[in-house]
């Protein structure tokens, strides 16, 4: 009996280290300590401008100048154009979405950004904001080439975002209705990555 009972629990203990699966889990991971800060920057100006100032106009003439604007995304003030915080993004993702106005939807209408008098009164007079970047592509084909409050997204491709420097072209609508006085319009822009 002893016998068979030393055999029973030979096998028993045999049984257990007899391999019928090989799982093997593997975990990769990109850890990225990156972050950028972004500056607006006019006319290719460095530092930060953070406007865009269309100076005095004579709406008689109604030749408004057009003002070249960036986006500058930096990692820290004072370093070279560019953010790596977009590399662990490239794996998972192909583009990045800028997306123009806050969430009032008090920014932008249908011709573009909105701008008021000193007294805060409306003005007829709208900045249009155009990508002038041929890798911006807003999120509907159909429609104008620039923002408004229904087209106010944009996807740039992460490696192109990467490089830090989203360009724009902003001109002066409706000036033949434009009344003397100091016209302001503010635009919030929003960098959306994962």
């Amino acid at each position: 009996m002893s016998k068979i009972s030393y055999l029973l629990i030979l096998v028993f203990v045999l049984l257990p280290s007899v391999v019928l699966a090989d799982t093997t889990t593997r975990i990769s991971a990109t850890i990225m300590m990156s972050s950028c800060q972004g500056d607006i920057s006019e006319d290719g100006k460095r530092g930060a401008v953070g406007r865009v100032d269309f100076g005095t106009i004579n709406p008689m003439f109604r030749n408004a100048s057009v003002k070249m604007f960036s986006l500058v995304l930096k990692e820290f003030a004072g370093a070279e154009i560019g953010c790596r915080a977009f590399d662990a993004y490239a794996e998972t993702d192909a583009s990045i979405i800028l997306i123009f106005g806050d969430l009032s939807n008090g920014q932008l209408d249908e011709q573009g950004v909105v701008t008021r008098y000193e007294n805060g009164r409306l003005s007829p007079i709208r900045i249009r904001i155009s990508p002038t970047n041929s890798d911006a592509h807003f999120a509907t084909d159909t429609a104008p080439k620039f923002v408004t409050q229904e087209n106010n997204i944009l996807l740039y491709p992460v490696s192109f975002a990467g490089r830090g420097q989203f360009n724009f072209q902003a001109s002066l609508v409706n000036m033949e209705m434009a009344e003397a006085g100091k016209l302001t319009g503010t635009l919030t822009l929003t960098l959306v990555y994962q």
